[in-house]
Order: structure tokens, then sequence, then C-alpha cells
């Protein structure tokens, strides 16, 4: 929450409300019938939560009673769910969220350009806004650290990793199809890591061939992993945004990204490889590219994805974009 004077903040605090109770509506409530003309409070909803949305009706009601100065910022992940992805009962109720915020909202964040689009079908197109996902830059000594370990193990050893929670979109078999042609066409030449779980969708991991890291990945165990491995692999057949890439380019990490509309924005980029995950062709000639850098290619390549997280999606960003914005 921020509070403003006139077009500069003059006073800037941030509170996080995991869940909403009386004793936090009343405090917010008192804190907008004590605002001058000249102030105003930003609330920023970032889940999908139906406290959240009763606290935003709530606010909405008061300042519209009183002639107070409240924006209400809503972070929409996904606007509209396609036929069949999800139950149908489900993804209504998803929709409807999302229309009363775009009905109450003053600003709306989209963190895709596919997002944006579909969110044009139902909310007041002044209302939005694209704001990429954001995540923390890490310490240059660290990132230092981890190159050098990397570049040591690279001519021996490359390592590749799905990270994160799996279900049908994801696509986790294309993860398993790529160790398969790696391992094929070069034996003993790379490492394969999976961590996290597994959601409505049973895959068959072959342990001999894929370290598993199972169930819920800490933020400690995701840097550990992420820490190893060379490429973060994203074999997703559908999708509207991920935050698995952004953390993984704030690593520094090589992307082997399947070619779907979601991911358009990241062609052209040296340490972003293409291919379709369905086609075997496609994915022997990346392979084949992966394997033919050197040491020093893939140095220049991971100091690239590093300065494309802190244009596109750090704290600097976040921090730039927000004021422009608001």
């Amino acid at each position: 929450m921020t509070l403003n004077t006139g077009s500069d903040i003059v006073s800037y605090s941030v509170k996080y409300l995991y869940s909403v109770t009386l004793r936090e509506i009343w405090s917010l409530i008192k804190q907008l019938l004590s605002l001058n003309k000249e102030e105003k409070i930003s609330v920023f909803f970032f889940l999908i939560q139906l406290d959240y949305l009763v606290l935003a009706l709530i606010l909405k009601i008061i300042t519209k009673f009183l002639n107070k100065n409240l924006v209400i910022v809503y972070l929409m992940h996904e606007p509209k769910f396609e036929k069949g992805r999800i139950n149908p009962l489900k993804a209504y109720i998803v929709f409807l969220y999302h229309l009363v915020f775009g009905y109450i909202g003053d600003k709306i964040l989209l963190p895709s350009n596919e997002a944006y689009l579909k969110a044009k079908d139902f909310v007041n197109n002044d209302k939005l806004s694209k704001l990429n996902l954001s995540f923390i830059s890490l310490p240059e000594n660290i990132l230092q650290n981890n190159l050098a370990q990397l570049k040591y193990s690279w001519d021996n050893e490359k390592t590749f990793l799905l990270l994160g929670r799996a279900d049908r979109d994801k696509n986790p078999q294309g993860f398993l199809s790529l160790a398969s042609i790696i391992n094929k066409d070069y034996p003993k030449q790379a490492r394969f890591i999976r961590g996290g779980s597994e959601r409505n969708i049973q895959v068959n991991y072959d342990e001999k061939v894929i370290i598993r890291f199972p169930g819920f990945i800490s933020n400690s165990a995701k840097s550990f992993l992420l820490g190893l491995s060379h490429f973060v692999v994203i074999p997703y057949s559908f999708s509207t945004q991920s935050g698995v890439v952004t953390e993984a380019l704030s690593y520094g990490k090589l992307l082997i990204i399947n070619d779907i509309p979601t991911f358009s924005y990241l062609k052209g980029l040296s340490f972003v490889f293409f291919t379709d995950f369905n086609d075997k062709s496609s994915m022997s000639k990346c392979i084949h590219d992966v394997f033919n850098m050197d040491r020093n290619d893939y140095e220049t390549r991971y100091w690239e994805a590093i300065r494309y997280f802190q244009e596109n999606h750090s704290e600097a960003y976040l921090s730039k974009t927000l004021q422009e914005i608001l």
C-alpha cells in the first residue's frame, strides 16, 4: 500500500495482507477516512481470494460516498481459460472474479501480451497496462561464482532442469523426450534434473536418467537447483506467462523453450533456444546447436540473459514501470 501526495510519493509504506480480518478492514477504513484531498492510497491485489474481492468492494463503496482518493490495482494473471483446460465451473468462477475486479479496479495489470489481449474483451482498455513478472536481482558475486562453477563443468557435463509444478499444459513428457534424444546423440555428456511435483497427471520418470526432487520446492531449494543447471527447459504446450522463465533468467540460465505464441517475445535472443517438442528433428537440431557452444560462447549468453532480466524483470524495472503506470 502506498501513500501519495499529488504526483510525488512523499511517504511509502508496504503492508502485506495474506488474509483479511475485520481488524484489517477497519484499519484500512480509518486510513481512508484520514486522507487529505491531495493524498491517495493504492491497494494492490495479486491473488484470487474471495476475501480480497470483498475488501475491494467495501473500500470502493466507502470511497464513492466519502469522495476519497483510492486506487485499486489488480494483477490479472490469466483473464480467461480456454475450453477444456480446467473444470468449466472453476473457469467460470475465475472469469466472474476477474470481471468484477475489472469493473471496480482502477488499474488492471497483465503479465503478458496474450493475457492483455484476452482482458481487452471484457475490461475497459483505458484501465489495462502490461507489467512483466519481476523478481529480485541476485548479487553479482553470486552470479560470478555460479558462472565459474558452470564453466568448469561445461565440457564434461551439461545440466538440464525442468522446474516447478507440472500439469498437462506444462508437458513434462517433452522434457523426457529431450533427455532421451540427448542421451542417444551425446551419451554421458548431460545430466537431467526434475524439481517439483505433478498435478492431475502421471509421469514415468526413469530414475537412472532423471535426478528427481519431488514435492514442494522451497526458495532455497529452487536457488540450489538453478545454481546447478546450465539450461532450464520449458516444454509447455500452453501458457500465458511463466514465472519459471523470469526467475531462470535472473540466474543467467539459458532456455530451451517450446515454440508457442506466448514466448514469441523471446525470439532472436541469443540465450533462448526454440524447438518443437512434438518434432524429433526439431529437437535434434536444437540439441546440436546447444552442444556446439564452447565455454566462451556460453559465458557471453549467460551475461546476456542476466542483462535482459535486469532491463525487463528486475526490481529496478518494476519500480520505474509502476511509477509510469500509476
